[in-house]
C-alpha cells in the first residue's frame, strides 16, 4: 500500500490541497511486516547427509542482516541456500525411517540368535548337572541360605568358593581344579589332552556330558560397557534437547499467572511500538508530508491532457531519503533480532554436536568386532530417533527469515491527474 501510495491518492491531492498531518494517521503506521515472505517452488534438494555430523557439516550460516531485510532478499537466500537443505534433510529423514525397520530386523535375528544359545546353554548346564559335574540350582540355593555364599563377597572369593563346589563335583582336589581352569584360559586344547591324561575318567563324564553341545564359551564383548554409556548419554540428551526446544518455542503461564512467551516475540511486539517512536520514522513522515506539498503544487502548474504524468526527478530523491531511514532502521533493528537467534542456534546446535560425536564414537566402535552386536544394533536405534529431531536445526534460520522488516517505498512512478 505504501509503495504506490502517491499514485493511489494523486486524485484526493488535488481535491484537498490544504491536506494537513493529523494525530490520529501516519504515512508510516503499520509498516512493520509480520515477516512473511513468498517461498519458491519446485527447489531441488541438496545431496542427503548420511549422518548427523554431516548434517551439521552442511548446515548453512544463519542469514545475514542484508539477507532478511527485504522479501525479495529472504526469497532469493531461501530458494537459493536454505530451502535446499531443508529438503536435503527431509530425505535424510526419510532414509532413517526405511533404516530403522532394517535396524529393528538386525535386532530380532540377534535376539532369535542369543535365545537359542541361552536354550542351548540351559540345556548344558542341566545335562552337566544330570552327570553331577556342576552344582544345581537348589544346591546353589542352599549355598545362599547357609551363608557360604553371601551378596557382599568380592568376585574372588565367590570364585574360590565355587572352585571348591566344582573340585568336590569332578572328584579332584581345588588346586587341580584351578590349574585346569587356568589352562583352559590359555590353550582349551591342551587342557582336553591333560584332562585325558591324568583324569581319564573325569574326562568320560565331561565328554559324555557335553556331547553334541558347542562347548566353546562365548566372551562378553568388551565394547558393551561403552554402548551402554552411549545410550544412557542419548536419554540424557534426549530430555536437555526437548526441555530447550519448549524453553525457546514454547509459552506458558508462570507461577504469577502471567503469559511468558519467547524472547523473540516479546521482541516482536517491542519493535511495533519502537518503529512508530522512532527518529527514523518521525523523519520519514515529515518528508512525505513535505513531499505531498510539493506534488500538489507540481500538479498545479501541470498543462497537459494526458491522464498520468511521471514523476520528477526530486520526488525520486526524496523517496530514496526514506529508503535509506529505512535501511538505518531495519539494520540496527535485525542487528538485535540475529543476536536472539545465534543464541538459538548456539544452544540446539551444541547439543546435536556432542550427539554426533557419540554417533560417531559408537560407529567406529561397532567397527572393531562384530558388528551385529546387540548392544550396537540397540544403540543405533537410539540414534535413529534423533533424525526426526534434526528439523529443529533449520528452526533459527526460520526465525532469522522472519524478521519483521520494513519494505522500501517505490522509488518511481506516476501521478494520476485524472483527466480525460
Amino acid at each position: 500500500m505504501k509503495h504506490l501510495f502517491l499514485t493511489a491518492l494523486a486524485g484526493i491531492f488535488i481535491a484537498m490541497p490544504t491536506m494537513a498531518q493529523e494525530d490520529d494517521w501516519r504515512y508510516t503506521d503499520d509498516w512493520l511486516t509480520d515477516g512473511n515472505y513468498e517461498h519458491a517452488k519446485n527447489v531441488h534438494a541438496s545431496p542427503a547427509p548420511k549422518s548427523i555430523s554431516e548434517t551439521l557439516k552442511y548446515l548453512p550460516s544463519l542469514p545475514t542482516i542484508d539477507q532478511i531485510c527485504s522479501k525479495y532478499a529472504k526469497y532469493i537466500a531461501d530458494s537459493t541456500v536454505y530451502r535446499p537443505y531443508r529438503k536435503s534433510v527431509e530425505q535424510t529423514l526419510l532414509i532413517a525411517r526405511t533404516e530403522q525397520d532394517a535396524i529393528q530386523q538386525r535386532i530380532n535375528k540377534v535376539d532369535a540368535k542369543q535365545k537359542k544359545q541361552g536354550q542351548q546353554a540351559m540345556q548344558q548346564y542341566q545335562s552337566n548337572v544330570n552327570a553331577g559335574l556342576m552344582p544345581s540350582q537348589e544346591e546353589m540355593m542352599q549355598l545362599y541360605m547357609s551363608g557360604v555364599i553371601t551378596d557382599n563377597m568380592s568376585e574372588e572369593q565367590m570364585m574360590d568358593v565355587m572352585a571348591g563346589q566344582f573340585a568336590q563335583k569332578w572328584g579332584i582336589s581345588k588346586q587341580e581344579y584351578l590349574k585346569i581352569m587356568g589352562m583352559a584360559q590359555s590353550n582349551p586344547k591342551q587342557t582336553e589332552t591333560y584332562i585325558k591324561t591324568n583324569h581319564p575318567d573325569l574326562y568320560k563324564r565331561l565328554y559324555a556330558a557335553n556331547a553334541g553341545y558347542n562347548t566353546q564359551e562365548i566372551p562378553d564383548d568388551p565394547r558393551d560397557a561403552r554402548f551402554g554409556e552411549i545410550s544412557e548419554e542419548l536419554s540424557e540428551l534426549q530430555e536437555k534437547l526437548n526441555n530447550c526446544i519448549d524453553k525457546i518455542y514454547g509459552t506458558h503461564v508462570s507461577a504469577a499467572g502471567e503469559l511468558v512467551v519467547s524472547d523473540l516475540d516479546l521482541l516482536n511486539v517491542t519493535l511495533h511500538t519502537e518503529w512508530s517512536k522512532s527518529a527514523e520514522a518521525k523523519q520519514i513522515d515529515a518528508i512525505e508530508y513535505a513531499l505531498q506539498k510539493r506534488v500538489e503544487a507540481w500538479i498545479s502548474t501541470l498543462k497537459t491532457d494526458a491522464e498520468t504524468v511521471p514523476y520528477p526527478a526530486w520526488w525520486t530523491e526524496e523517496r530514496k531519503k526514506e529508503n535509506a531511514l529505512i535501511d538505518q532502521w531495519n539494520h540496527q533493528t535485525a542487528e538485535r533480532w540475529l543476536q536472539i537467534v545465534s543464541s538459538r542456534e548456539s544452544k540446539i546446535k551444541s547439543i546435536f554436536e556432542r550427539i554426533a560425536e557419540l554417533e560417531n564414537q559408537a560407529e567406529q566402535l561397532s567397527r572393531q568386532g562384530d558388528t551385529e552386536n546387540m548392544m550396537y544394533l540397540q544403540t543405533k536405534l537410539r540414534f535413529n530417533t534423533f533424525y526426526s529431531y534434526l528439523v529443529w536445526l533449520s528452526g533459527p534460520i526460520d526465525d532469522a527469515l522472519g524478521f519483521p522488516c520494513i519494505e522500501h517505498v517505490e522509488t518511481s512512478g506516476s501521478a494520476i491527474l485524472g483527466k480525460g
